[in-house]
This record gives structure tokens, sequence and C-alpha cells, in this order.
């Protein structure tokens, strides 16, 4: 179960800061009921670092990805859950490079989740001191390279870098932002934020809607299913239609976010918002709320055939602010991507960044070599293929 235990001396606490690092699924399922303490606690708290989420990742990669088994962090103050950081080494053969990662990162890429916003869960108050105790943790672990992928940048691990032993052969890159509106006040509140061109058209777009006599709905329990099958639908003939084959073409993927339907679904904590017309459904948005903060995960849209509605994909975002801004969402986060219409509704953004660490062991030296190599034979055969074409 434990990969190491030890206490950090706090002198402001009663109890020391025990570290206990989880390595077998028994042992992770036995905390659940603690986690969802310190998850509901933490300002750092974020979908994917939910123990549903994250638990369900693991069942379904796991077998193809975890090799090297977990190795979750969990911090303790007697029998209280203090902070976690949900880890796992990916690669543990004889040669492959062991790459510490986050639990739900890691996949190919024809079948990743893309989790934005991983980050150290922590009690309010303990943001320092769990982030000292994380790095000494992680520098005790056995690994080769460390990539934490989408931390926010103002992340606990990020500012607290300082306890990292191996902090100077860290590098920290960009990942890009989340675009964000900002619904706090209302929504009404909101577009008188937005620049009056798109005020315009957005009010437009809404009445239009009103006229044309499209069905704006949610789906509950009972039929959370049937939307995301008209989700997978529409999202694939869109990428099919590029000659791409589309996330949900990965079974993988498609049963992890299935799955999460029976356990997310009842509570309101994931949203399936469809816009149909005539009994078709031509737009479905995916997400999740988490605290006052709900992330457009995915979506699908195609045209409405006999409206005169020009954006389907734009009227089922604002309806949907509308809708959870009532119920007192404050923050509408488009997560990472720069699209058109992302940008003509954000009012801010959160910047996210990869943090990565290689040791000094002859399988990350390896790795290392090998992926240069693999760099230089694509740039090769990309000159290739273009001398080839002009001639």
């Amino acid at each position: 179960m434990l990969d190491c235990e030890y206490e950090m001396d706090n002198a402001q606490f009663i109890e020391p800061l025990v570290v206990r690092v989880i390595q077998d699924v028994a042992a992770w399922d036995a905390v659940h009921e603690e986690w969802d303490r310190l998850y509901a606690a933490s300002p750092t708290a974020s979908t994917p670092l939910d123990f549903v989420w994250l638990r369900s990742w693991w069942r379904v990669y796991a077998s193809v990805y975890g090799a090297g088994g977990l190795r979750i962090i969990t911090l303790w103050r007697g029998s209280v859950l203090s902070g976690a950081l949900p880890l796992y080494i990916a690669g543990a053969g004889r040669v492959a490079a062991r790459c510490l990662r986050f639990v739900s990162t890691g996949e190919a890429e024809y079948e990743e989740i893309c989790p934005d916003y991983l980050d150290l869960l922590h009690l309010p108050g303990e943001e320092t001191a769990c982030a000292e105790a994380t790095w000494l943790a992680i520098d005790g672990i056995e690994w080769d390279t460390l990539e934490l992928l989408d931390l926010p940048q103002n992340s606990p691990l990020v500012r607290g870098l300082e306890f990292f032993p191996r902090r100077r052969r860290t590098r920290i890159t960009t990942r890009g932002g989340c675009p964000i509106a900002n619904l706090d006040g209302g929504f009404e509140r909101y577009l008188t934020q937005l620049s009056s061109k798109t005020r315009m058209r957005a009010r437009q777009e809404i009445r239009k809607a009103e006229k044309s006599g499209v069905l704006f709905e949610l789906a509950t329990e009972a039929d959370s299913d049937a939307y995301l099958d008209d989700l997978i639908r529409l999202h694939q003939a869109r990428w099919m239609a590029e000659g791409k084959p589309g996330c949900f073409s990965a079974p993988r993927f498609t049963e992890f976010h299935r799955s999460l339907l029976p356990a997310w679904t009842k509570s309101g904590r994931l949203i399936l918002a469809r816009l149909s017309h005539q009994g078709k459904a031509y737009v479905v948005l995916y997400g999740f709320v988490t605290g006052a903060k709900f992330d457009l995960y995915q979506l699908g849209v195609a045209s409405i055939e006999g409206t005169n509605i020009h954006s389907p994909g734009t009227l089922a975002n604002l309806l949907l602010m509308a809708q959870l801004a009532g119920r007192g969402v404050n923050r509408y986060d488009f997560l990472r991507g720069n699209s058109e219409f992302k940008k003509s509704l954000t009012t801010e953004h959160r910047d996210l960044v990869c943090l990565q660490c290689r040791r000094l062991t002859s399988r990350a030296l390896l790795d290392q070599a090998t992926r240069l190599l693999t760099r230089l034979f694509r740039k090769i055969s990309r000159t290739v293929r273009q001398g080839l074409t002009r001639a």
C-alpha cells in the first residue's frame, strides 16, 4: 500500500503532517470518503481531481498505460486528509523511461482525455506545507522523467517549486489559455461585458430561437445516454467530414465518458444540453459543474435546417449560460482552445502550464535521445515529401 510514510514538522499544527504514498487500488478506494471531504474543501478542486473521474480513468486505461502502478501522494494530519496528488508511473519496462505523471494523462493522442486544471488538492491554510511535503515525496519516488500536464499557472506546486530538490532541472512551458465567461451577477450582466457587436448578435440569435421553435433541454438521468449518443453522432460527423477519426472513435475514450453518466447526471454535476428542432438534435454541449464553475468539455454542432439561426453552437452556449447563471454558476470555462466563437464570448482567461523534470539516469538519457531522433526523422520525412510534391 505505502511507498513511504514520514512526518513533516510544522509548529502551527498540533498534529504533524504525515506523507503516505498509496500504490494499490484497494488502499486508494479505502480513502474515498476522505478524498471527497478534501475535494469539497480544497480551493484547487477541479473536475479531473474528483475521485470518480480519477478512479474511472484508472479502471478503463490502467491496463494499457499504468504498468508502473499508482503513486497517489496523500498528506495527513491525524485522521484528516489535508492534501493529495494523484500520480502514477507510466513506462515500466526494462528499457522504457519511468515517467511520473498525473492520473488521467499520458494516453496515446487518439484516445487521450485531455483534462485541464490538474493540481494539488489541499485544505485551506495548508497550501505551503502540502506543497513542501509533496515535492519531497515526489523526489523520494523512483522515476526517470516527471511530467505534470495542465497545471494552473498559479498552482501551489508551481509557487512551491523551491521545495523541490531538483528544481534547477525543472522546465515550465505554457500549455495555452482557457477562455472564460464571467457570469457573476447574472446572464444579462454578462452580456454587457461583451463587445456591442457580439452583444447585439447574441440577443438576435436568442430572439430567432424563440421564434423558430427550437427546443433547448438538459439531460436527465433517464435520457443521458441518448443525449450522449447525439453528441457522438454530431461530433464524429464533423471530424469525419474533414477526414479525421474524431475522439469518440476510440473505444476507451467513449467508455470512460459513458461511465460518468450514472454517477454525475442525477446530481447535476454532469451537463448534457441539447438544442433540437422538429425532433432532431443539432447541438449537444457536454461539460461538468464544479462548485460555481462550469467546464465545457465537448460539443457537437450541425446547421439547423429550416431556420435563420446563423450560429447554433453560439446560441446553445448562450442558452446554457443563462440556465447555469440562474443556478448560481459564476464562471463558464471553455477550457483550452481559441476558436472564434470562444473568443467572442470570453471575458477573462486562465493560463495552464506543463512542469517537466528529467533525472540523469540511463533510461532518461535514452528516452531523450530517442525523442530527438524521432523528431529528426519526422523533419527529414516532411522535407522529402515536400520535395517529391514540388517535383
